[in-house]
């Protein structure tokens, strides 16, 4: 496959997790409107990165279906003390969660992040999102930093770093 099918699957998948997971976080117009088209140029560009560098898009589907996926890099990134493969995206559709994907793609993450040599993994999560925050509470990961980020619609949010030891 290559960087645009890869692209035109992922993009769809993560804005209607969006559409639903960051509804109150993110502005109704960005979500209503714009979220579609931005996700689109996000990973035509993010796909292309990754093909350079050391990450990894793991797809899940059911039958011919893209339900969820997780994108994974390699960022032992120690000036900033963020040390671990950096889990970049890790969405599933909103209808099909709570049946084990994300829970599965997190686990193939970590065997990827292992054979590269790395003790552990971290990602950020909105602080208001407490449906991922349980998640991934539940998996095993913890907070270790909360941080305000820049959203692409403008405004700001808090996040949390979360690591967990692999």
């Amino acid at each position: 496959m290559n960087a645009d099918e890869i692209a035109s699957m992922i993009a769809p998948l993560h804005a209607a997790s969006w559409k639903t997971a960051y509804r109150g976080i993110m502005s109704d117009h960005f979500l209503d409107h714009v979220v579609d088209g931005e996700r689109r140029t996000h990973w035509r560009k993010k796909v292309e990165e990754l093909a350079a560098g050391d990450g990894e898009i793991f797809l899940a589907r059911i039958g011919d279906e893209a339900v969820g996926f997780l994108c994974i890099q390699g960022a032992d990134l120690d000036e900033l003390n963020l040390r671990g493969a950096y889990v970049n995206n890790l969405h599933v559709l909103p209808h099909i969660k709570g049946q084990g994907i994300g829970t599965a793609l997190l686990e193939r993450g970590a065997e990827w992040a292992r054979t590269r040599g790395f003790s552990q993994m971290y990602l950020f999560v909105f602080e208001d999102n407490l449906q991922a925050r349980n998640f991934y509470s539940a998996n095993g990961w913890h907070a270790v930093e909360r941080l305000m980020s820049e959203l692409p619609d403008g405004e700001l949010a808090a996040e949390l770093r979360l690591v967990k030891p692999i």
